[in-house]
């Protein structure tokens, strides 16, 4: 029979490293998880000694649990526990250092050794690792390893090793609790999410603008997206597709988030014959930017996330991007800029986007003049932006978007 575990461990990086608001990040923190978490079994959450303790009413569903909280960005790993009340350990110890015994930590041993049995799986070698919280706990750390790693040993019949091991068991010594585990789950890390403020998302239907919210969301920042359709209406346009990308954004968020649905009517119509068709792509990503920029500020957003890498595809060119965005006073974060495809669609994949990314879609940007020019200038594109009414062209777009909610707590609805 398995071990109950009715407590789940989560440790954290960065906030450690914040001064006097440290606190902040540490409310944000437990009230997303806290969030994440509704509707599971949890009696209570707290801050113990550097650690984030879960509680559960119902042992049974840890794994449920833990694998909901690997999304809450701020957490490095998770893990399922056993917990030996200090109570059921303390005394013998006593005993067994005043008789210069060795020591035995008994239920301790016994927690390892079923944990080990119950995970070993194919390991052919294991390591016991011992942090000692509370630095009053009469044996160190190092002691404590020997103690538990010989009784896993002559128990299991599994060599040490301490470097690689194939099976580590976990040993934390806190103040009321040993707590003893050996699966620990790598989450995302980064810092909670809502810490950062809000931003904007340009969101295609490709690979790599998911991939650019979600390293920023990673950072703190809660995000709103914005997608740009060709077609008439949404039915004709079916963003479907973009609507299961967001989802998925969505899942590692606290909140529901808004997604904007902006026609691109308004830009051709204004654009046909004004615009040369080598200026036709640097143009119409200058569109979708003034958009997004005029939403931002009507959201409180106070930066723009694009998908960019630099020298990908023509419009990302380093002239290009300086020509499209001369205007825009709001922040530009392009956490893709150094990367190459390959490192972009390995993200994806982690992410749970890429299956969706590759599906068939009508982008906006595919459908662009296959000719764009490689170095435009930005008084070029300003110049052409007063011949075809871009500040109209915007206007219109944003008149006639829709935004639909997606997330948690949101019903399949939109409105205007």
């Amino acid at each position: 029979m398995a071990l109950a575990t009715p407590i789940i461990t989560a440790t954290y990086a960065e906030i450690a490293l914040k001064g006097r608001n440290r606190n902040t990040f540490m409310r944000k923190l437990i009230n997303n998880i806290r969030v994440a978490l509704k509707g599971e079994p949890v009696d209570d959450i707290r801050h113990v000694e550097s650690r984030v303790l879960v509680y559960l009413t119902d042992a049974d569903a840890a794994v449920r649990v833990a694998g909901k909280m690997r999304k809450v960005f701020g957490l490095v790993w998770v893990s399922p526990v056993v917990p030996v009340p200090r109570t059921e350990i303390d005394d013998e110890l006593m005993a067994d250092l005043e008789a210069e015994r060795e020591p035995r930590l008994t239920r301790v041993c016994e927690v390892a050794i079923e944990l080990t049995e119950q995970n070993r799986g194919t390991a052919t070698n294991f390591k016991v690792a011992t942090r000692r919280s509370d630095k009053t706990f009469a044996l160190k750390s190092p002691d404590i390893s020997i103690a538990v790693g010989a009784a896993v040993h002559q128990s299991c019949e599994l060599p040490g090793r301490m470097a690689d091991p194939d099976m580590l068991v976990n040993v934390l010594v806190l103040k009321n609790d040993v707590l003893v585990f050996t699966g620990k789950e790598k989450a995302f890390g980064g810092l909670p999410s809502g810490s950062s403020g809000r931003a904007m998302v340009l969101l295609s239907g490709g690979i790599d603008s998911p991939v650019a919210a979600w390293l920023m969301m990673r950072r703190g920042l809660r995000p709103e997206f914005i997608h740009f359709y060709s077609g008439r209406n949404l039915q004709e346009a079916d963003v479907a597709k973009i609507i299961v990308l967001a989802e998925n954004l969505a899942t590692y968020s606290p909140v529901p988030l808004n997604l904007h649905l902006v026609p691109v009517v308004p830009f051709e119509m204004r654009s046909i014959g004004v615009v040369p068709d080598k200026y036709d792509m640097v143009m119409f990503r200058r569109f979708m930017f003034k958009c997004a920029n005029r939403l931002a500020k009507h959201n409180s957003c106070r930066a723009l996330i694009s998908g960019d890498s630099l020298g990908q595809v023509a419009s990302q060119t380093i002239h290009n991007l300086g020509a499209i965005t001369p205007d825009i006073e709001m922040p530009i974060l392009r956490p893709l800029i150094g990367m190459d495809k390959m490192e972009i669609t390995a993200w994806s994949k982690i992410i749970g986007a890429f299956k969706t990314s590759i599906l068939p879609y009508r982008d906006c940007c595919s459908i662009r003049s296959p000719k764009p020019i490689l170095n435009a200038r930005p008084q070029d594109l300003l110049r052409y932006s007063e011949d075809m009414d871009m500040e109209e062209a915007v206007y219109h777009a944003l008149k006639d978007s829709d935004m639909v909610l997606v997330g948690k707590e949101s019903p399949d609805n939109s409105e205007k």
